[in-house]
């Protein structure tokens, strides 16, 4: 980790693409954020449940909806199955670091891991939509977290998961390539 206090202090850093490139990526996220009306972000982004009255976002319940975390272990197993972030953190980072070389000397590492990022994100998508239509049926789900107006608790995939999908979409090429490139600085 001293070489990523080096890398900072050093003015290569700054000259690096990559670094350039996701300046760019998180200052455009931050901007849209920003400038983004409250109501479109609480409809359609956080889906009317995981923004309080004064705009803070519940990140735990995003992560762990329509399961409680707090009430059991069996609740926080589901949480680690079935919620499309745990997967892609804990199976799709391990496949990327693992079939994307990160140690490459050039930075295509960072490019290649981010294109198979996406490429992961849409078969995990494709899977997870017939699994859970499919065969486990959101109306037979128990909701037990009671997020939002009761109008709005509604069974089916999309009210359970299109918050996730959208933030792991907007968020997975800051996450993997923040992981590619620590998978550099603790290799060297």
């Amino acid at each position: 980790m001293e070489e990523v206090k080096d890398d900072i202090i050093q003015l290569q850093f700054y000259k690096n693409p990559i670094f350039i490139v996701f300046s760019i990526y998180v200052i455009f996220l931050l901007g849209v954020y920003i400038t983004m009306d409250d109501t479109i972000k609480n409809r359609f982004i956080f889906s009317n449940k995981f923004r309080d009255g004064a705009n803070d976002i519940h990140w735990l319940d995003i992560i762990s909806y329509p399961y409680d975390f707090s009430k059991s272990t069996m609740n926080k197993i589901k949480i680690i199955v079935f919620s499309p972030i745990m997967i892609y953190l804990l199976v799709g980072i391990l496949l990327i670091v693992n079939i994307i070389d990160p140690l490459q000397k050039r930075n295509q590492a960072y490019f290649y891991s981010v294109m198979f990022s996406f490429l992961f994100i849409l078969i995990l998508f494709t899977l997870h939509v017939f699994i859970f239509n499919f065969i486990i049926s959101p109306e037979s789900s128990n909701v037990e977290l009671a997020l939002g107006k009761p109008e709005d608790r509604k069974k089916t995939y999309a009210s359970f998961y299109r918050t996730q999908w959208v933030l792991l979409i907007t968020l997975s090429p800051i996450i993997i390539s923040t992981v590619v490139y620590l998978t550099r600085k603790l290799d060297t």
